[in-house]
């Protein structure tokens, strides 16, 4: 279990019916098309507010206060939202017009005021243009392409859009996310032991003494550190270690998603917050557990 002092939470709006649908076609086929960029390292949403603390006795008081302000503005919550595509020459995005954005950060701003009453947590709502990131951080020679792509999508159709609250491990925000695909035993001390299923983070700034073939990175799951092949990982995407908490309809007045237990097993918060899909545009086949991994570098010979 992850301190609550090293605990990030994050409030968004995400999308659910007809809309998803041609976002999450969007996000498969400009990963296909174009490769991985930045945008896909989280699922389509829109951001309502910065990452923000909470102490671990206070997250069911943080959770029912989403559920008070989402309650309070039941009927209230414009619909449609109004969205237009604006692209530059490294960002694609739909923003939310003017108007209909400042409501949405009034929501934001209640739930602030609601969450600081009832788990005494601060939190800042988001002050920048709310849009939905479809791209960004990509070669100049993709636009063309990605355009096209944003450009297929009917921004016009239906959408429920949830409010969704998620947590990430503090530690490693900037780290890139690997997923492991072989088990792996380590053959020295400084080795780590692999586990598939398990996730490894790896910092950039970490991989300067590594030799050819490894690299260095931190276990989720042990949240032990050491140097481990790479060609046993493969590249995952940064919310696929999120912990999914809740989310709530402001049309439906079903009882909301059942949020995680912190008692619960690690991957199993991991796994409900595929609950809001089915699959994850990037997800690595199944088939591939079942390959075998390639041969490990022998790292004497590269010292």
């Amino acid at each position: 279990m992850t301190p609550s002092w090293m605990t990030q939470y994050v409030l968004y709006l995400r999308p659910s019916g007809p809309l998803q649908n041609q976002l999450h076609h969007f996000w498969q086929q400009s990963r296909v098309t174009c490769g991985k960029n930045k945008a896909h390292n989280i699922f389509p949403h829109i951001t309502l507010c910065q990452f923000f603390m909470c102490a671990d006795n206070k997250v069911d008081a943080l959770l029912e206060a989403l559920q008070a302000t989402v309650d309070q503005w039941r009927g209230r919550f414009p619909s449609p939202l109004p969205l237009e595509l604006y692209t530059s020459f490294n960002f694609i995005g739909l923003f939310v017009e003017e108007q209909i954005a400042e409501v949405l950060k009034q929501f934001a701003a209640d739930f602030a005021s609601e969450a600081a009453r009832k788990a005494d947590v601060h939190l800042e709502p988001h002050k920048k243009q709310l849009h939905v990131t479809l791209a960004y951080h990509f070669p100049t020679s993709h636009l063309t392409s990605l355009e096209k792509l944003a450009k297929g999508i009917e921004v016009k159709l239906g959408c429920d859009w949830l409010a969704v609250l998620f947590s990430r491990d503090i530690r490693f925000a900037n780290h890139e996310t690997l997923r492991v695909m072989y088990p792996y035993a380590p053959q020295n001390e400084d080795e780590l032991e692999l586990v598939p299923g398990d996730f490894v983070f790896m910092s950039p700034l970490e991989q300067n003494n590594t030799s050819e073939g490894w690299v260095y990175g931190s276990s989720l799951a042990t949240g032990l550190s050491g140097l481990l092949p790479e060609n046993y990982v493969s590249r995952a995407d940064e919310c696929d270690t999120w912990v999914f908490h809740g989310s709530h309809s402001f049309f439906s007045c079903s009882a909301p998603s059942d949020k995680v237990s912190r008692e619960r097993g690690l991957f199993d918060g991991l796994l409900d917050s595929r609950l809001l899909d089915n699959t994850s545009p990037g997800d690595t086949p199944t088939l591939s557990l079942i390959c075998h991994p390639m041969q490990v570098l022998d790292r004497r010979k590269s010292l």
